[in-house]
């Protein structure tokens, strides 16, 4: 039989024969994607910001270290190192991710030669002059969301769950809009909105490969309402890459190369 069809059929089975989903279902199938032990991922930032009807494009990169622990008090470690351009060489940032939801992170610039602990208000602030905020950066939990299916959209030509999300800790916006890839439980796109009714941006992930036996983005765009927007292409990864506790620590973001 024709898979297309099959896969049409199922669509359009009454929800007592397929089973209904809830948003946290879906999430949490998003959740339990395969993910690898540690990565070290190298990726181009581009940030274009309109003034006055001009275009002004600046290009930043950098490395990314996670971790991931399956036991323990903490679910994922991240620290992110700029590396190019000079100007923002050796700036980073450090995010701890608790098992229970909890976030801390650390700012810093070498400049200051001392690490800034991110508080609540800083959360909501740009990152680097982009349009990922502080906040944007942690790690999502379903722990701090409550989640609820609108149904189904086509996003980029791939059938997608959308669903509804509402924070249940402080944070900046009242709810973020998710469509979920239906076959690979990727994320393709989030909207965020500021207020009930427009997105103050909207993240989109068109494309997806397979490294190492795991999904990652190819790039990510992020584009606010005023036009401004930053895009993320990742050049190269490895997965399962086996880093030191170490350099998750304060003592080595602050490190100057």
């Amino acid at each position: 039989m024709n898979k297309l069809f099959v896969f049409i059929s199922l669509l359009f089975l009454p929800h007592f024969i397929l089973g209904e989903m809830t948003g946290l279902d879906i999430m949490n199938k998003v959740k339990n994607n395969p993910i690898p032990a540690s990565s070290i991922t190298h990726f181009e930032l581009t940030i274009i910001k309109i003034k006055r009807g001009r275009e002004k494009k600046k290009v930043r990169e950098f490395t990314r270290y996670q971790k991931n622990y399956t036991a323990g008090k903490y679910s994922r470690k991240t620290l992110v190192r700029f590396i190019k351009p000079a100007l923002v060489k050796g700036t980073g940032l450090l995010n701890w991710t608790y098992r229970n939801g909890k976030q801390e992170q650390w700012f810093f610039l070498p400049k200051l030669k001392t690490a800034k602990k991110i508080n609540s208000k800083d959360r909501t602030k740009s990152f680097m002059g982009t349009n990922f905020t502080y906040e944007d950066l942690e790690s999502n939990q379903s722990k701090n969301e409550e989640y609820k299916s609108l149904g189904i959209e086509t996003v980029f030509g791939i059938p997608c769950y959308v669903i509804e999300a509402i924070p249940n800790s402080p944070s900046a916006y009242k709810w973020r809009k998710y469509w979920i890839d239906m076959t690979t439980w990727q994320i393709k796109k989030i909207e965020y909105y500021e207020k009930e009714t427009h997105p103050s941006k909207t993240l989109t992930i068109p494309n997806h490969k397979v490294l190492g036996g795991y999904y990652i983005p190819e790039t990510m765009v992020m584009k606010s309402a005023n036009g401004n927007q930053s895009t993320m292409v990742i050049n190269k990864a490895v997965m399962d890459a086996g880093i030191q506790e170490d350099i998750f620590t304060q003592k080595f973001l602050i490190r100057i190369k």
